[in-house]
């Protein structure tokens, strides 16, 4: 199917609901304007009536100066005087207005005017005076603004406004003087009460804050956490460069042992005998002798007088290296001086490496016990840090409660000193610039507010106006119908494809019988055929249709179509017959189906038989030639009735059986059109509309109702059909 003949969602949905569409609305004003005008009037008759006889409003006002008029005099007040800054900020004298204002309009100022009105007219309640008197500030911007506030009253009656000036206007004079000192001196004994209480609390938590301090020898928990932690990272590195050189003192320990096979004790023992001169020096003599033997050996027997001697002398030096290693070592060693490895380490080589045993034994004490020291130190470090966050929290807290009793402290002192110079301030009264005095005319007498009797009669035709369209809309909204084509157009924002007219003739002329009885053709005796083709309006309206369908589905061209509606007695089945009609005088060969087998029309119209048609095609094998008739208007215009209603109509055209004829009939035939059951009523339309090229659907004017047309649409979109245009249908 080629993308032409199917219809974009853009063009076949609704506008949203809230879009305010002006030239529908536009259509309605001109539609019903004479309703629209009707009751225009008689809403602007009855506001006029009903403020005809309007009462006199009589009103007055007085004026207060609330605050010096110069910069000088304000200086020269008390509550400047009162101030500790040599430099005043005049800026920061300025009165709140708004807030005076509010208090002046409040039910607690006013309810003792109230009750000194009361003594002459018992009615008169708060809310009367609150709704009625204005208070407002002369001067509209910066530049004119005073420090005047001006208060009006107005009411019917000239006596009572009076009377209510007057007794506002000392009530705020009092409050001025007496009732603001009353309030603002209260408010200092409040606070001054508050203070002693604030300073103690204050001066705790600075106690507990320095005790936490001093206890724990910080200024800041966090940065002697931070600290903390510097010095135990330090001491963990110095810890591990310890351990580190004390592995390799002791492998230097154990190679330095194997070469010398000493023990380290052993090596202290030679190293302190190397450095005694007298063992040296017997040492030296018993090295001699030893060469001088090994010497005589080869000239001499071990047994002549000469090896003998020598002998005996080597002895004695042994005795007296013997005696000389007790002596140094201070211990009753029972070794022999001949046998001790101790002589072995008495060369020069032997001696320093003996010399290196003993220094590296000895850092390697000093190493462990350099180690354990920082051990210790470390542990001592975390478990004060350990500490810190418990003192931190503490810190804080103490910390925060002085923070906020320091804020509060300060607030209520700033705030006594506030009042204080309010309290000074209220010593110099309000002024009363103007008396409380009502409008008067020349001769003095109370004269009532002026009233614009054209302002209110043009408010009052606005509103008669505005009240007519609102109602003529409201109306025509509440019917939920078709008004004119353009509202179909605005409704479904998609271009008509034709719009047909029907004329009123004679009830019983029955040529159309799915419209109303009064709505068909002009009368004429030469039957239907002649009616259609003596209306040539009526004629141009299809043949501008089937010009649309061919021009605007071009590639392929319109093969099958449907021609249904949301609802019944729309004009379906005549906009089908006529548009077969059409596309026949032009040629094509066409094929008019009734597919509506619950309510068939076609036949009545055409006068043709009904007994056999499309229900006997599907449900018995016969011939298209047994059923297809021909039209008598139209050589190349063939009919398929509806047939006798059978049991199972409504499984007849979704059966395969109806696709098998679909096809038969787009092969026999240039057009087939099928006249089919209103979309919402009959899911018929929703099986055959698969199988054609798309759907031409009626909705008639000022009868189908849009919720159904929207409903219609929506199942056609939901189904995925092709819908190929909208008729709309028209009695006159």
């Amino acid at each position: 199917m080629s993308k032409s003949l199917i219809a974009t969602d853009d063009n076949l949905t609704f506008p949203p609901q809230q879009e305010l569409n002006l030239m529908s609305f536009w259509r309605t004003i001109k539609r019903k304007a004479l309703p629209i005008a009707g009751i225009a009037g008689i809403v602007t008759a009855m506001i006029w009536y009903s403020n005809r006889n309007y009462m006199d409003i009589y009103q007055g006002d007085f004026q207060l100066l609330l605050e010096p008029v110069t910069s000088e005099a304000k200086l020269s007040e008390p509550s400047t005087l009162v101030g500790s800054s040599k430099q005043v900020n005049v800026k920061g004298l300025e009165t709140d207005y708004s807030t005076i204002i509010t208090i002046l309009k409040s039910p607690g100022m006013l309810s003792d005017v109230v009750r000194q009105v009361q003594t002459q007219y018992p009615e008169f309640n708060i809310e009367q005076l609150q709704s009625k008197l204005t208070i407002n500030r002369i001067g509209s911007s910066k530049i004119d603004q005073t420090k005047i506030i001006e208060i009006s009253y107005q009411d019917s009656e000239p006596k009572l406004t009076q009377l209510v000036l007057e007794e506002t206007a000392n009530k705020y004079l009092n409050y001025s003087l007496e009732e603001r000192k009353t309030h603002i001196g209260q408010g200092v004994k409040f606070i001054e009460e508050q203070l002693p209480e604030l300073h103690s609390r204050v001066e705790i938590l600075q106690t507990k804050l320095q005790n936490l301090q001093e206890q724990n020898q910080l200024i800041d928990p966090q940065s002697k956490g931070e600290n903390l932690l510097e010095q135990v990272s330090e001491l963990r590195i110095q810890q591990l460069e310890t351990r580190n050189e004390l592995k390799k003192l002791k492998v230097l320990e154990e190679n330095l042992q194997k070469r010398l096979k000493v023990s380290p004790n052993e090596a202290v023992v030679a190293s302190n005998l190397s450095e005694d001169s007298n063992y040296q020096a017997l040492l030296e003599q018993y090295k001699a002798v030893e060469s001088e033997i090994a010497t005589e050996s080869v000239l001499f027997q071990s047994n002549s007088p000469k090896i003998t001697r020598l002998e005996e002398k080597r002895q004695n030096l042994l005795q007296l290296l013997s005696q000389e290693q007790r002596r140094i070592i201070g211990t009753n060693s029972t070794t022999q001086a001949r046998n001790s490895p101790l002589l072995s380490l008495q060369n020069s080589i032997s001696s320093e490496m003996a010399q290196q045993l003993v220094e590296t034994t000895t850092q390697i004490e000093l190493l462990k016990v350099q180690n354990q020291s920082l051990t210790t130190t470390i542990n001592q470090f975390e478990q004060q840090v350990r500490k810190i966050p418990s003192i931190a929290r503490q810190y804080t807290e103490l910390q925060q409660e002085l923070t906020i009793a320091n804020q509060t402290l300060q607030q209520l002192l700033t705030q006594r000193d506030s009042l204080r110079i309010e309290l000074a301030q209220s010593q110099v009264p309000w002024e009363l610039v103007s008396q409380p005095e009502l409008l008067k005319d020349s001769s003095g007498n109370p004269t009532p507010i002026s009233t614009d009797s054209e302002k209110k009669l043009m408010f009052a035709l606005m509103g008669g106006l505005l009240s007519g369209i609102a109602t003529t809309v409201f109306l025509e909204k509440s019917r939920d119908i078709f008004y004119t084509s353009a509202d179909i157009e605005d409704t479904i924002k998609s271009p008509l494809l034709g719009t047909i007219t029907w004329d009123k003739i004679a009830e019983s002329q029955n040529i159309l019988p799915e419209l109303p009885s009064s709505s068909l053709l002009v009368h004429s005796p030469k039957g239907s055929e002649n009616l259609r083709n003596s209306n040539t309006l009526f004629v141009e309206a299809f043949d501008s249709l089937y010009a649309n369908l061919r021009f605007r589905f071009t590639e392929p061209p319109i093969r099958s179509l449907i021609v249904s509606s949301a609802t019944r007695e729309e004009g379906a089945s005549t906009i089908a017959l006529n548009l077969a009609e059409t596309a026949a005088a032009t040629g094509q060969k066409v094929l008019l189906i009734d597919a509506n087998l619950y309510h068939p029309q076609l036949h009545r119209e055409l006068n043709l038989p009904n007994q056999k048609g499309l229900q006997d095609l599907l449900s018995d094998q016969i011939n298209t030639d047994e059923v297809v008739q021909q039209s008598s208007t139209r050589s190349n215009l063939s009919v398929l009735t509806s047939g006798q209603l059978s049991s199972d109509y409504s499984k007849l055209l979704a059966s395969n059986r109806m696709q098998q004829l679909i096809k038969e009939f787009n092969q026999a035939f240039d057009l087939v059109i099928y006249d089919t059951p209103p979309i919402l009523e009959c899911m018929d339309t929703s099986f055959l509309a698969t199988h054609t090229d798309g759907i031409l659907m009626a909705v008639a004017i000022s009868k189908t109702k849009k919720s159904l047309v929207t409903q219609a649409l929506n199942q056609i979109k939901s189904f995925n059909l092709k819908l190929l245009g909208v008729i709309s249908t028209q009695v006159l």
